[in-house]
Order: structure tokens, then sequence, then C-alpha cells
């Protein structure tokens, strides 16, 4: 007796209708002496218009640009501590400590990331001279001739911040800026003396 065999059929899914063109397409293949790491994107287009400010026109935007990009010595879009080292290195003997390096960069650095891009050098190079100087700007200048953060500035300070700036000054001239922002005699300058100092000099100008 012959028994019939199990005819029972699977059911198929419906064909996709997808249409082949919309797919993506295969990625690239890679050259051995390609990665994906050494992908760079193109830098957008530079536009002066983007950044003129209330203070500054296109032409000042445009010559910021220019010294902007000769210290940006290693062409990244940003001038870093080492870029403003060689350019002071370029311009003469003087070569600033790198906590007066990284003070500079500080100053302007609105976001804190430690580089300077160009929105935040435009703003540095806007600032006009006239404009008087603040609390924040002496006590700024004032640790960076206390680099040690003693909260206080002696005559060897003044004489290193000298000799730095390659400036000859007499020890009888530098012993006189102790005493006129001593009022104590201790022979040391103190933050607060020091401002009251450097507005004294400011109201001369």
């Amino acid at each position: 007796m012959n028994r019939k065999k199990n005819t029972t059929s699977v059911p198929t899914l419906p064909q996709s209708k997808v249409n082949p063109s919309l797919l993506a397409p295969p990625p690239q293949q890679l050259s051995p002496n390609q990665s994906y790491s050494t992908f760079i994107p193109p830098e957008p287009k530079f536009d002066p218009n983007d950044y003129i400010t209330g203070t500054t026109t296109k032409r000042d935007i445009i010559l910021y640009k220019e010294i902007f990009d000769f210290l940006d010595s290693n062409n990244n879009g940003v001038i870093q501590p080492m870029d403003l080292r060689k350019a002071f290195a370029s311009a003469g003997k003087y070569q600033p400590k790198k906590q007066i390096i990284y003070q500079m960069i500080a100053d302007f650095d609105q976001d804190q990331s430690g580089i300077i891009e160009f929105r935040e050098f435009v703003r540095m190079m806007a600032m006009h001279p006239g404009e008087k100087d603040t609390d924040d700007d002496f006590e700024n200048v004032f640790y960076q001739i206390d680099l040690d953060y003693k909260g206080y500035i002696t005559v060897d300070d003044l004489r290193e911040l000298a000799s730095e700036c390659n400036e000859k000054i007499k020890e009888e001239d530098l012993q006189n800026i102790i005493h006129a922002c001593d009022p104590d005699g201790n022979g040391t300058i103190r933050k607060q003396a020091f401002i009251r100092y450097m507005k004294s000099l400011q109201k001369k100008r």
C-alpha cells in the first residue's frame, strides 16, 4: 500500500518591493596605503564678513587673518602656546617663560580650550589701546611677575623680568619701584598696592 507523501508546502514571504536604486552603495574599498583615520574634511572657505563686529571692518578682519595665519605655524586653524613661543623667537631675543605664554593664551581663550581660535583672536586684536585697563587686567600683570604665586613681588622678581625683556634697569630704579608700591616698608609689593600703583600711572597718561 502506497502512502501519500506529505505535500504541505511552506508559505513563502512576499518579495520585497524596495527600489534597488535607493539602497546605499557598498563601502568604498580602501587601498593598503589608505585608512579611515586619514580622512580630513575640507576646511570651510574663509569669509571675513562672518567676523565683522561693531568695532571692526572687513579690512581689519583680513589683516587679522594674515597675522593669525603667520602665528599659526602648524596651519591647523588655531594658535597654540608653541606658536606664540615661535613668534617671539622670530621677532627678537625676548623669550618669555612658559607661565607667561599660557597666561597670554588664557586671557583670551574664552572657552578654556587651551588654544586661541580666530574669533577669539579677532576679539583680542580689536581691543583699543585707549581703553582703560581694569583691576583684572592689572591682576593678570601682577601674576605674570609673581610667577610663584607668593602673593607679593620682590626686587628679585623685577630684576628677573627686566632680564627676560632684555632691559637694563639700574638697581636704584628697581628699589624705587618697590618703595613706590610699598607704603609699609616691607620691601615687597602686595597685589592691591600694585593695582593702586598701576591705576595711578594710568591716570597720568
